[in-house]
């Protein structure tokens, strides 16, 4: 598959624990595994996927499937050259980011990317923390009208065993007011192997698991789907 342009894809929530880093790491292992040009630029302060690249390469021969570089969110005008160079790089630009999204440096990234994808987790305190980070992203844009992120939300160790009757059709109304604000993608399950997640190739249960979500978001990264708010597509 030919990359046409360069795309910056952000992970981000102001809420910890929903699995950024993770898919961040997944999704550059996929576009590798699929020949797409890709960079992970680690700006987390946990710097997980640095930590998991150096332990890659401790027990890892190969070369690398693609470079990760780290970071730190920074003040605006450094954040604003980081950007830059992002802008010229070939194929996909991937960034992990920090729990915070109240830093300077996190509004300069967030108005320079394509697409912010959004991990959450149907739990009422990580609903609450989305819909923050769902209005910051739109002051975002109130105060920058060039502004064209375009938002994925991730349903995230999703068990649908667990819950009450009326805790689901509340869930249900959040992806309906998740989807007047970006794209939801299907559903990712739990999957205790998703803690293995590595920077050089997908284990096979990972791809199962995150198969669908990564191929409706790439289709799209690609120009093979159309963008479009207030879909059918409701992740299930």
């Amino acid at each position: 598959m030919k990359v046409l342009q360069n795309k910056i894809i952000v992970f981000a929530n102001q809420k910890g624990g929903v699995g950024k880093s993770t898919f961040c790491m997944l999704l550059a292992d996929y576009m590798a595994y699929w020949n797409l040009p890709v960079t992970v630029i680690d700006s987390d302060i946990q710097s997980t996927i640095t930590g998991q690249r150096n332990y890659d390469l401790s027990v890892n021969t190969d070369k690398p499937p693609y470079d990760v570089q780290q970071f730190d969110i920074c003040a605006p005008d450094v954040m604003q050259q980081l950007m830059d160079n992002a802008r010229k790089s070939e194929g996909f630009v991937l960034f992990d980011t920090p729990g915070n999204i109240k830093e300077d440096g996190m509004a300069v990234m967030l108005g320079n990317v394509d697409y912010i994808v959004c991990p959450f987790k149907y739990q009422r305190k990580t609903i609450a923390s989305t819909e923050t980070f769902i209005k910051v992203v739109e002051q975002l844009r109130s105060l920058n009208p060039e502004m064209k992120a375009k938002l994925f939300f991730v349903p995230n160790f999703v068990d649908r065993r667990i819950g009450t009757k009326e805790e689901w059709e509340y869930y249900k109304e959040v992806d309906a007011e998740f989807s007047r604000h970006g794209m939801l993608t299907p559903e990712v399950g739990y999957r205790a192997i998703m803690e293995r997640a590595n920077t050089f190739m997908p284990i096979v249960e990972e791809k199962h698991a995150v198969y669908p979500a990564f191929k409706f978001m790439t289709e799209i990264f690609l120009g093979k789907k159309e963008y479009s708010l207030n879909s059918d597509h409701h992740g299930n």
